[in-house]
């Protein structure tokens, strides 16, 4: 008799989650991408030196975290704002292709405890989505290199989406299903924004790329992605 009402009141518990819907962002939320992205910036700024006489300097390790986040345009406009559209377009092509490298070659930029935290949410009942500002070959080498779609039911990119903002794409997301509870979680400024237009919850990973005080107005913050899963528990209790 007791077992049989443990296993009622667990599966209220996952169809209430399966109402929830966890909205997260990529770089610096679930992957450490400064691994696979520092050695790419600084292999195109030699590139650019020795190829296309740009005079860029090697950025600093922070400039290069302000960078995760953004679109390829705020990027490098601020990195190289003198070179041709063309010169540009080639530019961004190598860094990703030299980031899949990489992978390829064994590296494995999720953060440490990103499996088994998603295996959590999920086994929970959590639905779960990705929103990244990334352009679309970065998005699908991702979901098909880390087996994504075993958690997450879309990977969205703002590419596929004409490079609307990130608040912009989650409206559109939430007017589609708009009785779903949706949690934010994501480690940049555009993240945040996105929960605080929508009007919705928003967790702050600050073991990402944030800088001080960026994340001020989330509901809750994380210094650890294996405390996902209790901090969303606690936002959506109902």
């Amino acid at each position: 008799m007791g077992k049989s009402l443990e296993i009622k009141n667990s599966e209220r518990e996952n169809q209430d989650k399966s109402k929830v819907m966890l909205v997260f962002d990529y770089d610096g939320t679930i992957q450490e991408t400064m691994k696979i992205y520092a050695p790419a910036i600084l292999d195109i700024a030699k590139r650019l030196r020795t190829i296309y006489d740009i005079p860029v300097e090697n950025p600093s390790y922070e400039r290069m975290e302000s960078w995760l986040g953004l679109r390829n345009d705020e990027m490098w406009a601020d990195f190289a704002p003198a070179l041709p559209a063309a010169a540009r377009a080639a530019a961004v092509a190598r860094v990703g292709a030299y980031m899949r490298t990489l992978v390829r070659g064994g590296a494995d930029p999720w953060y440490s405890g990103t499996r088994d935290t998603l295996d959590r949410l999920k086994k929970q009942g959590y639905r779960m989505m990705i929103l990244s500002n990334s352009d679309h070959e970065y998005a699908e080498f991702n979901r098909k290199r880390f087996n994504t779609d075993k958690w997450f039911e879309r990977y969205i990119d703002c590419e596929s989406w004409d490079w609307q903002s990130k608040a912009d794409v989650l409206s559109s997301i939430i007017s589609d299903e708009p009785d779903l509870t949706y949690v934010m979680i994501g480690d940049r400024f555009n993240d945040q924004e996105a929960a605080v237009r929508n009007k919705i919850l928003f967790v702050a990973c600050e073991y990402g790329y944030a800088k001080s005080g960026e994340l001020d107005e989330a509901d809750a913050k994380a210094y650890s992605i294996v405390e996902l899963p209790e901090i969303i528990s606690r936002l959506t209790d109902f």
